[in-house]
This record gives structure tokens, sequence and C-alpha cells, in this order.
């Protein structure tokens, strides 16, 4: 297989993907170094392939639109997994994560988080990485944008998060 065909057929696993796809598992797909599928991924960006590198792996925007809101919180470090799932179990994707930084402005961290199988495995990393979060910068006050098949699921959400004294207002 060609690098051409291998692109291809990277788009098409993308596209059909249930889940982000790793570098490292593309390249045992492939048989080929995580490097090269690096280097692949650059080049199908490149030609306007719209391709997420997500903590859990690479993504394509999905071809349907959704409501999109961006909702301010603020909890300590303990009530991260209850606020990520109070999104997930309303039916939201948690996109990112925002702080503003004093020195650097705007910091945007990629969560992609569309479950509570993916806050689980992101809970993991938190824990086995021992890296401070984002929202530890602003004495837990951060930024999400949210995503949801409706706005249902936004206010729901929001309703949750309010009542658990975790949404800002």
């Amino acid at each position: 297989m060609n690098a051409e065909e291998r692109r291809a057929k990277i788009i098409d696993l993308l596209k059909a993907g249930k889940r982000p796809l790793s570098g490292s598992e593309l390249a045992g797909l492939f048989k080929v170094t995580r490097q090269v599928i690096v280097q692949d991924i650059a080049i199908l960006r490149a030609a306007g392939n719209d391709i997420t590198a997500t903590s859990q792996g690479y993504i394509m925007t999905q071809p349907y639109e959704f409501c999109s809101k961006k909702i301010a919180v603020r909890h300590d470090e303990r009530r991260t997994r209850e606020e990520l799932l109070t999104f997930v179990e309303c039916g939201c994707r948690v996109m990112d994560v925002i702080v503003e930084h004093p020195l650097y402005g705007e910091l945007r961290g990629i969560l992609m988080l569309r479950d509570s199988g993916d806050v689980e495995e992101f809970m993991k990393k938190v824990e086995k990485s021992n890296a401070a979060l984002l929202s530890m910068l602003t004495k837990g006050v951060h930024l999400h944008t949210v995503e949801a098949l409706n706005g249902d699921s936004i206010k729901k959400a929001e309703q949750a998060l309010r009542e658990k004294g975790i949404l800002l207002e």
C-alpha cells in the first residue's frame, strides 16, 4: 500500500469511527511507525480534512450540526469527575476546557468527552499524570464548550450544575 492509499484508508476509518483512533493504533493497522501517521495526519489536514487530535486519539468532525454553548463553572479539583459526568449524563459532549490566564490570555485544552467511559478514561489520565488541571490556574473558574443534539440537553446540564453549586452565574 502506498502513502496515498494509506491516507485514503485513514480518512475512511476516521469518518466511520465511533471513537477516536490513536496514532499508535493507526500505525499498527498499517504497519508503519507512529511518526508516519503523524505526517499523514498533517498532510490530510493541509488538504482540508477536519481532523482533530484529542487526548484519546484522532477524530473527524461529524457531518451533522449540534447546538453549542460555552458554560462557566467553578469547583475544586475534587469535583471534576462529578462536573464532567453531569454534562455527559445530560446528553452533552464536553469539547474543551478554557481558562483566562493573566500572562498568556486564553488557554484551551481539547477534551472531546462523549460519555461516562470517556470521562473515566480522562480521570485516570489525570490521576496517573499528576498534572494540574487548567482550572487550578484560576482558582477553579473555567469554561467548557459543550455540544448536544438539542438545546434541551444543554439546559438540563445547566440546571443540574446549578443545583450542585457548580454553575457560575
